[in-house]
This record gives C-alpha cells, sequence and structure tokens, in this order.
C-alpha cells in the first residue's frame, strides 16, 4: 500500500513539473516576444529623435534671430526636413503653417499638428521658458536665447508589435521632443555683402541723387546688409541717420532681398545702433520715412518681392555686436594682437592655421621707393623703356616676368598697352590710365597673381582706358582707387586658389581718402574689397546695371549717379560673415 501510495504522488509531481515547464516556456517565450518589441521601440525612439532633431534645427535656420519672424517659413523647412529622415511614414496632413505667419508675441505659444502615419507631428513656436517643450532643465539665458528664437519639434509614433501579441499587448509608442534655437552674431558665418564698419557716425550708408543699391540673393543665399555704427558720433541737422535715401523722389533705394518662395531664408538689413547696448542712439539707425515711399513702378524688376518696392527694405533690426574689421583680418593677417581701429578694440586671432600674410607682404615688397625688390625685372631697364614711364599710342608691352615698374611718380598709360603674363607687379607710383590705354593683367588667369603699390601709389582711370585685374590680388601700401572716369571696361577678379594666402581677396586699402569705382554695366567683379577707412567708398555711373558679385567691406558707402549698383552675394567668392547661427538646445 506504501508502495502504491509512493508510485502515485510521483507520477503527480511529474505532471506539474510539465505544466509549470510548458507555463515557464510560455512565459519565457512571451518575455522574448516582448523583449523584441520593445528594443524595435528603442530603435524606433533613436530614429524619431534624429528626426525631430534636424526638423528642429532646419526650422529654426530659417527665422529671424533678431525679431523671431519668418516662422512660417521655419515650419515648412521643418517638416520638410522630418519627411525626408523618415522612411515608413504613409500619406497623411501637412501642417497648417499659416498658423505662424503672424509676429512673434514671445508669450502666445502656437502649435500646428501634421500626420505621416504611424507618425503625428506638432511643431511649436515660440516656447517660453517655462513650456514643457523646453522640459526640467534649467533655463541657461546664453544657451537656450529668447523665446522668439526657439522652435520646437515633437514627434508620436505608434507601432503594431509583432511578437507582445501572444501576452495581449497589440500596439507600443514612442515620445521625442527636441528644440533648436536661432542666434545671432555666431556660427561659422554667413555670405554678407556689404558691410559699413563706421563705428560711430551717421551718413555711413547712403543712395545719393539717382543711386540705387540692391542686395539681391545668389541661390540659398539672402541679400543681407550690417551698420556696425552706434550712432553717438557726428550726427545731426546735415547727416541725421546712419542709413538713409538722401534725395527726395522715388527714383533712388537701398533694397536686401530674400530669396523667392516660403521656404527661402529672409534678408537682413542689420544695424548696431537699434542694438540696446550702451552708447546705442537707435533714433539715429535709419530714416522711417524711406520704409513708406514707394520707388518709381517703371523702375521695379519684376522678379522681386512686391512687399520690397519701396526705398530701404526690409526693415532695419537690431545687431547685438559689431562686426568690425576682425573677419577680414583674421582671414589675411592673423596676429594676437591689433591696433585699435577707430577706437574700438578688435578680437585677436586665435586661428594658427592663418598667418600675418599682408604685414609679411608688406615687408617683402614694400621697400622704399627707387629700390628694386629681389627677383623683379626693372621696367625702365630690364623691359628696355629707356626710362620713359609713359607708354603712348601705338606702345605695346607684354611682359612675361615679374615687374618692378619704377616709375615715381606715375606709371602713365596713354592710347598705349601693357600686358602681364602670369606674373606678379611692384609699383613705385601711381597706375594712371588715359585716353583708350590697356592694363591687362594676369592675361589667361591661369594662376593667382598680385599687384603690390607702395606707399604713394594710387589707381587712376579716366576716357576710355581699360584695366583687367584677372584673379588679381592688389595691395596698396596707402594709396586709393579713382575707377570712375570714362567708359572703358574694367574687369577685377579675386584670387581662386584655395592653397594661395589670398584667395577670394581682390583689394586691401587702408588709405581714409575717398576710393570711387564705376562705370558701365560691362564692369566684371568678384572677391572682397576691403577699405576700412576709405571715407567713403563711391559706387556710381551713368546708366544701366552694375551688376557685381563682390563684397565690400568698408568705412562708409555712397552710391550716386544714374545707375544702380546690383549686388549678389557669392559664397564661393566672399570671407563669410558671423552673423547667426543654429544650436539644438533640447
Amino acid at each position: 500500500m506504501k508502495r502504491s501510495l509512493s508510485r502515485t504522488s510521483a507520477y503527480d509531481e511529474r505532471g506539474a513539473t510539465l505544466l509549470l515547464i510548458a507555463g515557464a516556456l510560455v512565459l519565457l517565450m512571451g518575455a522574448a516576444a516582448v523583449a523584441v518589441d520593445l528594443a524595435t521601440l528603442r530603435y524606433d525612439m533613436r530614429a524619431d529623435r534624429l528626426a525631430s532633431d534636424a526638423a528642429s534645427v532646419a526650422g529654426a535656420s530659417a527665422i529671424e534671430p533678431f525679431t523671431g519672424s519668418n516662422a512660417q517659413a521655419g515650419c515648412q523647412l521643418a517638416w520638410a526636413y522630418f519627411t525626408a529622415n523618415i522612411e515608413d511614414e504613409g500619406s497623411g496632413t501637412a501642417p497648417n503653417c499659416a498658423t505662424f505667419a503672424t509676429a512673434c508675441d514671445p508669450g502666445a505659444v502656437r502649435m500646428t499638428t501634421a500626420t505621416a502615419p504611424p507618425y503625428t507631428v506638432e511643431i511649436y513656436h515660440p516656447i517660453p521658458d517655462g513650456h514643457d517643450m523646453m522640459g526640467i532643465q534649467g533655463i541657461n539665458d546664453v544657451v537656450d536665447g529668447v523665446a522668439c528664437q526657439r522652435i520646437g519639434v515633437r514627434v508620436q509614433r505608434v507601432r503594431d508589435f509583432t511578437f507582445a501579441k501572444v501576452l495581449g499587448f497589440n500596439t507600443g509608442s514612442t515620445d521625442v521632443r527636441s528644440v533648436a534655437r536661432i542666434r545671432p552674431d555666431v556660427g561659422e558665418g554667413d555670405v554678407v555683402p556689404l558691410v559699413l564698419l563706421e563705428p560711430y557716425d551717421c551718413d555711413a550708408l547712403t543712395a545719393d541723387g539717382q543711386g540705387k543699391i540692391t542686395v539681391a540673393h545668389f541661390e540659398d543665399s539672402p541679400g543681407v546688409i550690417v551698420t556696425d555704427s552706434d550712432g553717438s558720433g557726428a550726427c545731426g541737422a546735415s547727416m541725421p541717420y546712419i542709413i538713409e535715401v538722401q534725395a527726395v523722389g522715388n527714383q533712388r533705394w537701398i533694397r536686401a532681398l530674400p530669396v523667392p518662395g516660403a521656404e527661402g531664408a529672409r534678408s537682413a538689413i542689420l544695424a548696431y545702433a537699434l542694438s540696446g547696448q550702451p552708447g546705442a542712439v537707435a533714433s539715429t539707425a535709419y530714416n522711417p520715412a524711406d520704409l513708406t515711399t514707394p520707388i518709381d513702378p517703371s523702375l521695379v524688376d519684376p522678379t522681386d518681392p512686391v512687399d520690397s518696392r519701396f526705398q530701404l527694405y526690409p526693415t532695419p533690426t537690431f545687431r547685438s555686436q559689431r562686426v568690425t574689421r576682425a573677419p577680414i583680418d583674421h582671414r589675411y593677417n592673423c596676429k594676437g594682437t591689433y591696433d585699435p581701429y577707430l577706437g574700438l578694440t578688435i578680437d585677436p586671432c586665435t586661428d594658427t592655421s592663418s598667418s600675418d600674410y599682408i604685414d609679411q607682404h608688406i615687408m617683402l615688397y614694400g621697400e622704399p621707393e627707387g629700390v628694386s625688390p629681389p627677383g623683379f625685372d626693372r621696367f625702365t631697364t630690364d623691359v628696355a623703356v629707356d626710362g620713359d614711364c609713359t607708354v603712348g599710342s601705338g606702345e605695346s608691352y607684354v611682359i612675361s616676368d615679374d615687374v618692378w615698374f619704377d616709375c615715381s611718380p606715375r606709371l602713365v598709360i596713354n592710347g598705349g598697352s601693357v600686358v602681364i603674363n602670369g606674373a606678379d607687379v611692384v609699383m613705385d607710383g601711381d597706375l594712371d590710365m588715359r585716353s583708350n590705354g590697356t592694363f591687362v593683367m594676369n592675361q589667361g588667369g591661369s594662376t593667382d597673381h598680385f599687384v603690390f603699390i607702395r606707399e604713394g601709389g594710387d589707381i587712376l582711370k579716366v576716357a576710355q582706358a581699360t584695366i583687367e585685374f584677372n584673379r588679381t590680388f592688389v595691395l596698396l601700401e596707402d594709396g586709393f582707387i579713382d575707377l570712375v572716369g570714362g567708359a572703358g571696361g574694367l574687369v577685377w577678379t579675386a584670387p581662386t586658389d584655395p592653397a594661395g594666402n589670398f584667395e577670394d581677396l581682390a583689394l586691401w586699402s587702408e588709405s581714409p581718402s575717398p576710393h570711387e569705382l564705376g562705370g558701365q554695366s560691362g564692369n566684371i567683379l568678384t572677391g572682397t574689397f576691403f577699405t576700412p577707412y576709405a571715407n567713403p567708398f563711391v559706387l556710381k555711373g551713368q546708366s544701366g546695371q552694375l551688376q557685381t558679385s563682390a563684397q565690400f567691406l568698408t568705412r562708409k558707402l555712397v552710391v550716386s549717379g544714374f545707375t544702380e549698383v546690383r549686388m549678389e552675394p557669392d559664397p564661393e567668392t566672399s570671407t563669410l560673415i558671423p552673423i547667426r547661427g543654429v544650436s539644438l538646445i533640447r
């Protein structure tokens, strides 16, 4: 009997063990199934976060950093980047970005929702400090900026489980959030065709007579103008504004144009006088009447935005720091300390990959008049000119070796021609171009070269004279340019070799004298023209349009005559100016 009872108990235990094992297997298989689906959710979360990060950064890049405007374009760009960074979306509804069309109110959060199954996307702007999108992390004013500079993207996804359904779990979800901000005054830099470096006075940028200046867009780079003056200096009844269309009438203007289309970046006129910094006088920044005075409709380019057809466009906004001359100094003359610029301290250069190229150039070639630079042929002897520094009608010189024009006070080309093939030039005096004279530098332009004009030398052009500086950097030790007279052509293109010391730099002159450049519409100008003391730099002509891809950084600029100066910024031939940047903050 005992044996019989013992056998029955053993069989019962074996049956219970089988049940336990079977149950455990179900639980283990279920746990494995859940683990697989949870791992998929973790992957989803990483992918979704990358997509929301990209979307918020793209959206912030379109927002105007000083006012928070252009959020509608920011919303559209955020959605475009989101859909470009996901793979399994279905058809859904795009966001209503018109929600963000009005001016930014930092206390009024706006949100629009879009769907692309299995995703639901929410886009927010502005984002105040205490909003849920900012999370529980403390606010750092320097890093986080202000509400109107921030745009947020929230992404929610629902995924059907594959294996966890055996335990009754049919779906899982992810919820990720990203916030990015646009920042003024930082970043790698923007294409800025026109920078007025005058630190204090009014009259820094003027359209006079029937002069017109249009800073147009180039591909996806909008037109941007920057003025550094705080308006605390020479301002008064005769010159009350830093930016002004001076003459009465509707045939002159100062305009910066946006990239066409809703997704395009906005143009800007940035004025330090509006910064609110100590000493800045906001009332001197621009003439408010210029914002409402329409221009002559017959002069309007139909491709320009309708809202830009006023004498001043867009409304200038603040820039909290000056550009100063530092971006150019750091690129071409990198030094640990600089002399003050008109009373301003210039930040030291810390980029050890560059060097003091301008100073080295002056040290190598800025010998006193009458001293030959090493390795250069002497024009009046080696080129057999017999001491005559006037090249008259019928005379022609083709020079293929580095040449020193020992022509003080000037080399006069009056009807004749001088052509330099693949060589560098040092001059003791002026380059004085007169009737039908021709000077061609670096004909063919297969390599970069330079013209160095020593102390006291200028570049002058009148009548039908023609000048070509092809892939040429011109350094005036203390001279100026006067290239307005006559209808002869002007070609001036900067060096293009990335391995060279002066890539993109067309002109460096620190003379305080007026610099003048003009002529007919056939002029070709590229590169950076750096004249930080020119008072002023004058662009003028008699008719038509002076088209230029050049970048000007000068103390003051006046556009006069009967022409339109149209600048189209080109990132390939400019020095980028740090005026804004984007960062991911949440």
